[in-house]
């Protein structure tokens, strides 16, 4: 593929999920819906330009995100997790070895969001989540359990997301835009 129409594709896409971003704020509910989304449109990137280009305009739009975006936690959350997911996931199932692939994006998924928290306690100093820790630790095992069944079905969606990009969307529409 020519140059320009990687720098083409590459635009659209963090324009589009620049787009996605900007929704945030008018969208009530959408806060996570939309920076996953808005991961999502890396996938044809991760595809047709690697993953080099991907991590390009995963940076692209999470810096233009922290700078537009109305909603600086969803911009954060697709910073930390929804943006980097599909460039992950594409080099974790490269190992072709299912057992260790669950393993470490499970790993991933979990240091991710302990890191996250940690965050919101310690660094930004949200007082409601530290009385959490003391009062109530059986409330955050629940809800990292909940929170890695939510994530299970996030990478179940997005792997038939790409099933379906490679053997629908791709042949018919992609290779005709790419040639």
């Amino acid at each position: 593929m020519k140059k320009g129409n990687k720098i083409t594709l590459g635009g659209m896409m963090v324009a589009l999920s620049m787009v996605c971003m900007m929704l945030t704020g008018l969208l009530p509910m959408a806060d996570y819906a939309l920076p996953a989304l808005a991961g999502i449109l890396l996938i044809p990137i991760v595809v047709e330009l690697g993953r080099k280009w991907a991590v390009i305009c995963w940076l692209a739009v999470s810096l233009l995100s922290f700078i537009l975006a109305p909603l600086k936690d969803s911009a954060l959350f697709y910073f930390v997790l929804l943006g980097h997911y599909p460039i992950l996931k594409s080099l974790i199932e490269s190992w072709r070895k299912p057992a260790l692939e669950w393993t470490v994006k499970f790993a991933c998924f979990n240091l991710t969001v302990g890191a996250g928290l940690a965050a919101a306690v310690w660094l930004f100093r949200l007082d409601g989540y530290g009385d959490i820790f003391s009062a109530a630790p059986w409330l955050i095992a629940a809800g990292l359990l909940f929170l890695n069944l939510v994530f299970l079905v996030y990478d179940v969606a997005l792997t038939r997301l790409v099933t379906a990009y490679m053997n629908y969307f791709r042949p018919r529409y992609v290779k005709k835009l790419l040639k």
